[in-house]
Parts: structure tokens; sequence; C-alpha cells
């Protein structure tokens, strides 16, 4: 186990080697100048292909070590191969220039194409030699039918190494390297803390709540990451920026603050459904962290989607990095005194150091853009969620019919109390 972990770390930072924000840089410019920054992935290209060829050497050092001939030219081309493949994928073209739809097939073509030469060739144990040897061979399969698919859409690609622009380029790279970095702090920390305060049977509580929140906060987040190509698009223009902040603001407060509250209320039969009854310890964890689901998604918006969009590096840098100060701070003084319920308050405020700070850094047009009149409602539709829960009707609905009549009844309260207001908000961003 020891050396497994081990590896996952080793992995880790050697794909951190491998790609130091240098695809997010690649992203955002050309979600902001399209194929006019096809020049900036040429070069971003030729400095992959450099920083994999370091990372598959300290691969290759480190595998070294391991003691057992088999595993060690398993971990050889295992590693490898995942250095190479990352530097093969085009999963950050096809969603800076908005082609979605590509981006899904060729997702969903790698996986397929991954598991199809897992079936066709693993017979034994000695055939796994051919795991690395299947994500190679389908990652540079679909690789090359990505860049058809760009072809195809107009975007030519000319190989040019120029090194007077790989300053320009690695500056703000790595400032979205660091700020990987920070968020990997700032999510790691509570972990951490709980298994060296708390111990193993705290940490699998506590590790479930996050992750339940985790899930959740992954269906606001998908908006989000459909915005920012056409943020960078709209970055100079005052009113196309507002507008867009506004709807993303709006998407987050019509299905973030029911969500949030629904979670806190519903924790008692939600949990036990979803993850089984033996974590009925982990309910109140999870009424304590439910509100990652609306804070990570605020820091997102702010920091990953407007500030990135913008081009703002520093600014999403220093963001990041509040947040894990935040987080880790919090983390090594809460749980001694208040346990996982202390964790799970580190984690969140965590994201809220992130979002509070990236608000502040946002230019003013955003910040009055995040003012949406729709919160109040939100906030007292979404505590109608109470109503079906406080009338017994848990011990009576399974819990899907549960969560369908908190919706109604956050959905009718809203056409009671925040129906104009609505339609106002809608025909506004129209």
């Amino acid at each position: 186990m020891g050396c497994g972990v081990t590896w996952v770390a080793v992995c880790g930072f050697t794909g951190l080697v491998a790609n130091p924000g240098l695809t997010s840089y690649a992203a955002q410019q050309v979600a902001a100048r399209r194929a006019a920054a096809f020049e900036t992935v040429s070069d971003v290209l030729v400095l992959r292909f450099l920083a994999a060829g370091i990372a598959a050497v300290a691969v290759l050092l480190v595998a070294s070590f391991e003691v057992r001939q088999d595993v060690r030219l398993l971990l050889q081309w295992y590693g490898v191969a995942s250095v190479i493949t990352a530097s093969f994928s085009l999963d950050y073209l096809l969603s800076s220039l908005e082609l979605f739809h590509v981006q899904s097939f060729v997702s969903i073509a790698q996986q397929s194409l991954y598991a199809a030469g897992i079936f066709a060739m693993i017979r034994s144990p000695k055939d796994v030699i051919w795991v690395p040897v299947s994500i190679l061979s389908s990652s540079i399969l679909t690789s090359v039918i990505a860049w058809i698919f760009l072809w195809r859409e107009g975007y030519r690609f000319h190989l040019s190494i120029a090194p007077r622009r790989w300053g320009v380029i690695l500056v703000p790279s790595l400032h979205y390297a660091a700020s990987s970095l920070m968020s990997n702090l700032y999510h790691r920390s509570g972990t951490i803390a709980v298994r060296w305060y708390l111990g193993e049977h705290a940490l699998g509580l506590y590790a479930a709540a996050a992750r339940l929140a985790d899930v959740l906060r992954n269906f606001l987040s998908v908006p989000q990451s459909v915005l920012m190509p056409r943020m960078a698009l709209r970055a100079d223009s005052v009113e196309g920026l507002f507008r867009l902040a506004r709807f993303a603001v709006s998407i987050l407060v019509w299905f973030g603050v029911p969500l949030t509250v629904g979670c806190v209320f519903t924790a008692p039969v939600v949990v036990p459904w979803l993850l089984g009854a033996q974590f009925q310890d982990a309910v109140h964890a999870f009424q304590w962290v439910a509100l990652y689901v609306i804070t990570a998604p605020a820091a997102s918006l702010f920091a990953g989607t407007i500030l990135y969009a913008m081009g703002r590096h520093r600014a999403y840098f220093i963001s990041t990095l509040v947040g894990a100060v935040c987080a880790v701070i919090l983390a090594l003084t809460l749980p001694p005194f208040f346990g996982i319920a202390g964790a799970c308050v580190a984690f969140v405020l965590g994201e809220v150091g992130v979002a509070l700070c990236a608000f502040l850094l946002c230019p003013p047009e955003v910040r009055a853009a995040a003012r949406s009149p729709l919160l109040r409602v939100a906030v007292i539709a979404s505590l109608s969620w109470r109503r079906p829960y406080g009338l017994r009707f848990p011990g009576i609905l399974p819990p899907p019919l549960l969560i369908g009549l908190g919706c109604v009844v956050y959905a009718v309260s809203w056409a009671v109390m925040g129906r104009n207001l609505l339609r106002r908000e809608i025909e506004n961003l129209g």
C-alpha cells in the first residue's frame, strides 16, 4: 500500500512537471482570440513536449528503484504512457473553441478504445503490460480525430518554434500551475488534519461527506465551464461581460441555494440512502459541509471562470493563495476542538476565502452583476424544503419522492413570490 501511495504522489508531481499550467494559458488565449491564438498553441505544444520529456525521465528514475523487475517495467511503461498521453490531449482546445459536442465525442471514443484494448489484449497477469499500450494508442488515435475535426472547422495549425515567445507564455502558465497547487492544498488539508487528529474512522466519515458534496457541486460547475470561452471572447466588452456574469450568478443562485438548503434538511434521509446505513454517522458532517455545494461554485465562478477568462493570472493566483492559507490554518486549529465539524467548516471557509478574494479582485461591472435580486427570494423559497421534511414525510415517502416534493414546493414558492422578478431578470438578460 505504501508503494501505491508513493507512486500516486509521484504521478501527481510528474503530471505537474509535464504540464506546468501550459494548457491553462493556451485555453484562455484560444478562448479569447480563437484562430489568432494558434501561434501560441504551437509554442505551447513544443514546451509541453519538452516538459513531458523531463517528466518521463523523472518517472523512469523513480521507477528504477523498484526491486521487482516486472513491477518496475510496468511502472516505467505506465508512467511514460500517462505523461505522453497528457501531451497529446486536445480537450483544452475543443472546450475553448466551444466545440463541446466534439469534446464529448472524443472523450467517449478515447475511453471506449481504451476499454476495448483492455478486454482484447489482457488475458492473464502477464498481459498487464498492455495497459499503458492501450492508454497511449487510444489517446493518439483520438487526438488525430480531434485535429481532423479542427481542420474541418477551418482551424489551421502550423508548427513553429520561437523561443523568444516562451517567456511570455511561461509567466502566466506558472501562475496557473501554482494556483493548481494552492487548490490541491485547500482541498486536501482537511483530509490530512482529520487523519492526523481524529483517526481512520473519522477520516472515512469526513471523506464520504466531502465527496458527496463535491459530486453535487459538479452539477453547478458545468454552466461555468460552458460560459468561460464566451466570457473570454467578450472580456473587452463591459456590457457583454456584465450580462454573462449576471447570467452565471443567476444560475448559481437559482439552483445553488435550494440545493444547499435541501442538502441540510434532507441529509438524515439522503446520506444513508446514497452511502448506506453504515454512514449514518456522516449525516452531521454532511450537514456542515453542505455549504460547499454553493461556496465552491462561487469560488470557481469568480476565480476559475471570470478572472481566468479575463487573463488575470496574478489575481487568480492570489485568490487561490488566500483560500489555501485560510483552509490550512483552520484545518490545523478547528478539528482538535470541534472534531469533524471543525474540519468541515475549514473545508467550506477555504472556498469562501477564494470566492471573496476573487470577487474583490473582479472589475466593478462584475461585482455589480453579482448583486442578484434573485438571492433574497431564492433563500426564502429554499426554506420551503423544511415544510415536507417537518411534516414527517421522510418516514412515509422514499428519498426520491421526498426530494421531488421539495423541488415542487420550491417551484411553487417561486411562482407565488418571485415570478415577476424572475420574468424581469430573464427579459434583462435576453
